[in-house]
């Protein structure tokens, strides 16, 4: 799995198309009819997007194979469905495709057809509402995952971009000063290398040089989509690496062990433990904050003209939604700042709710999908601004 990150959001974002086709469909880890019921799902949509185009958008047969032939392919590939996440979200413009595979439970299989990518369902994979990453400090070989409360994934590392194993660059480290002491250089001064030899203080130095390597290279990727960071290793590199980390995101606690690859459920579930106290305040603190900013005139609600006004502005620090919210269809005039709501929609409207979110991620804002009984006030949008609407 790779980093859905917010630059690949927003390009996504920035994209256009004549049709534009979303098509969202939840995805299995595992199967026992090998996953047939997820390419039905796929394929069920594709069929809906077929109907959809011909009828609402006047495409003739060999329009609409050509828009969808990437998307067919896709479904024949039996090799792709081998290697699923938990929902799969393809998009398809101009006779291209792209697809994304990320690890967001729970969302209903889905498409629309519009001039412009539907992105709501991705917002769990940006913001650090319930998404974090765990580290293993395994010296033999360092480990991503990403994961919620219910799933966790890893996440790849190319041993071209991050130095993964501190053994195996020891081990390169002790054949090269061998092969110095053979040609007459001799290894008598040669720094420590390995696990068995030199004093602890310093191993301590040599793992904790490794560490400065490692997360040079490491924390470049991290912050294409930063979130909530925690470690789990043996307890004696957990301060050694907190000295090596430059991420801003890097938590308190550790998950407190020698595990490997083996564990990971268990990893799963001790590492939930700690940022499920994270997820809880942090979502808490927004509400509150909401309340609190009611009196300065920096809380919106059940005023959508307002909200989706702020976010183009970028006066909109954070927003509440609906997860179930019906379309609200309409366009927005940027020269005229001006919000135009359509009672149906048509080929160039989309769905304002939609919009409004991609533009909060946009300018740097916080989003929250949440159930209605949770969202304040009695609308499908609420928000706290970062000052003053004039």
């Amino acid at each position: 799995m790779k980093i859905f990150d917010k630059n690949l959001f927003l390009e996504l974002t920035q994209k256009k198309s004549e049709p534009f086709i979303s098509i969202y469909v939840p995805t299995s880890r595992k199967s026992t009819n090998a996953y047939k019921d997820d390419q039905t799902r796929f394929k069920n949509q594709l069929s809906q997007v077929e109907k959809d185009l011909e009828k609402n958008w006047g495409m003739d047969e060999k329009s609409i194979s050509k828009a969808l032939r990437p998307a067919h392919q896709l479904l024949e590939d039996f090799n792709f469905w081998q290697h699923n996440s938990d929902l799969l979200a393809v998009f398809l413009a101009g006779g291209e495709m792209e697809y994304f595979q990320v690890p967001i439970p729970g969302v209903e299989s889905m498409n629309f057809i519009g001039t412009k990518a539907f992105t709501m369902p991705l917002v769990p994979e940006l913001n650090d509402d319930g998404h974090y990453y765990l580290l293993l400090l395994n010296l033999d070989r360092i480990r991503l995952y990403e994961a919620t409360r219910d799933v966790i994934q890893e996440i790849i590392l190319d041993e071209e971009e991050v130095a993964v194993s501190f053994t195996v660059e020891e081990e390169i480290a002790e054949n090269q000063d061998h092969l110095q002491g053979q040609g007459g250089v001799g290894s008598a001064g040669a720094m420590y290398h390995g696990h068995d030899g030199g004093s602890d203080e310093e191993k301590k130095t040599t793992i904790l040089n490794y560490f400065h390597r490692m997360t040079n290279m490491l924390e470049p990727l991290l912050n294409k989509n930063p979130l909530p960071l925690y470690l789990a290793g043996v307890d004696y590199l957990i301060p050694l690496f907190r000295e090596a980390s430059k991420y801003n995101h890097l938590q308190d606690g550790h998950v407190s062990g020698a595990f490997t690859e083996k564990d990971v459920m268990s990893l799963h579930q001790k590492s939930w433990q700690l940022a499920s106290n994270y997820f809880s305040s942090e979502r808490r603190k927004r509400m509150n904050d909401f309340e609190e900013k009611k009196s300065e005139g920096l809380s919106i609600q059940n005023d959508k003209t307002a909200l989706i006004k702020a976010a183009h502005s970028g006066a909109l620090d954070t927003l509440f939604v609906d997860e179930k919210h019906e379309h609200v269809w309409g366009t927005f005039d940027t020269q005229k700042h001006q919000v135009n709501y359509q009672e149906s929609r048509d080929k160039h409207s989309h769905c304002l709710i939609d919009l409004t979110i991609s533009q909060t991620i946009k300018n740097g804002g916080k989003v929250f999908l949440m159930n209605s009984d949770s969202l304040p006030g009695n609308d499908i949008m609420a928000g706290i601004l970062r000052y003053p609407l004039s």
